[in-house]
């Protein structure tokens, strides 16, 4: 089914987890004691200690998440009605803060490390800046979140799914930075893509949307299925199209149509990575557990507004050509896998 099939929770589940959660977190490190222990014993048989950087390491990001929730509850009591010129520059720091210590965390105990494959260009700085990234692999989206966060200088809003709501932090600190959950499948309307519009219209200077055309995470099994859909629905120059691309999805273009149309003043990033697109199930992170031979390589092209056509037709065109170099350069990376 998938996050996208998944619906927000009710109000009074939204409240209700909000409140339990750090005794939530509390109970899970109370339980995660024992496997911690057994982890460090059984590095003595895995060399690689791969049970204990992971159960460390999950406790470390279920703390950082608290600590967020909490700082939203801090925030929360010095602004009750959330009016104060800082509030959302406020709660920026907060995400920023969090994003960094996860990503330290992931350095430490598992290996995880962004590296730049060239040098990124941020686009102009009297304009905002639309990232259209290519979506691989575990940890992908708050690695390029904490990227454009920290080298670009960049705030990262971000269009996610509505079922992250689940998580308080996400649910409280994502909506408090006026970032966009796109509704379930199960309650969905007609436009899907309001909510991108109303985010992108409301970027400043020093914002970048960050989106992701390709929906989901890339995978082989995800691959073969589109195009079998494509075929049965008899969209076969889709399908084709689909066939060239051997380590991405095709993108959906409704979401960057909405956006360009919307901010054609904007700057565009689009963002490759590469080392970790053929993780896609548990097993197989578990066995490249640790990444210390494994970067999360990135590479970006920016273009200005006005290098990018201003019709449906001409934007859907181009983000198709702009996706087959993200794809001919993750297959020079990652190898060719039909």
């Amino acid at each position: 089914m998938g996050l996208a099939g998944i619906p927000k929770p009710p109000l009074f589940a939204r409240r209700a987890l909000a409140v339990v959660w750090p005794v939530g977190a509390a109970a899970l490190t109370g339980l995660a004691a024992p496997v911690i222990v057994a982890g460090a014993f059984h590095s003595f048989v895995d060399k690689r200690a791969r049970l204990f950087r992971v159960s460390v390491l999950g406790v470390g990001l279920v703390w950082v998440d608290v600590r967020m929730l909490m700082e939203c509850w801090r925030l929360s009591l010095k602004d009750p009605k959330g009016a104060g010129p800082t509030w959302e520059d406020d709660h920026e720091a907060v995400f920023l803060a969090g994003l960094n210590r996860a990503m330290i965390l992931a350095k430490i105990w598992v290996g995880f490390e962004v590296k730049l494959d060239d040098r990124m260009h941020f686009g102009r700085e009297s304009a905002p800046l639309v990232a259209f990234a290519r979506h691989a692999g575990p940890g992908d989206s708050l690695a390029l979140a904490w990227l454009l966060g920290h080298t670009a200088g960049r705030m990262p809003k971000i269009v996610l799914a509505e079922a992250l709501r689940w998580d308080p932090t996400v649910d409280a600190l994502l909506t408090r930075m006026r970032s966009y959950f796109v509704p379930s499948r199960t309650g969905a309307g007609d436009d899907r893509t309001a909510g991108v519009r109303g985010l992108a219209r409301g970027l400043k200077h020093d914002d970048v949307l960050l989106l992701f055309p390709e929906g989901q995470n890339f995978s082989k099994d995800r691959r073969r299925r589109l195009i079998d859909r494509m075929r049965e629905a008899g969209q076969e120059l889709r399908a084709r199209r689909a066939l060239s691309l051997w380590n991405t999805l095709p993108p959906k273009t409704r979401g960057v149509i909405a956006v360009l149309e919307e901010r054609p003043d904007a700057d565009v990033m689009i963002v490759a990575h590469a080392g970790f697109g053929q993780l896609s199930s548990p097993k197989q992170i578990w066995g490249a557990i640790p990444f210390t031979d494994r970067p999360f390589l990135v590479r970006t092209h920016t273009y200005s507004g006005d290098e990018i056509p201003d019709d449906p037709a001409g934007i859907e065109e181009w983000i198709e050509e702009r996706w087959t170099k993200v794809d001919e350069w993750v297959t020079a990376h990652e190898g060719r896998q039909p």
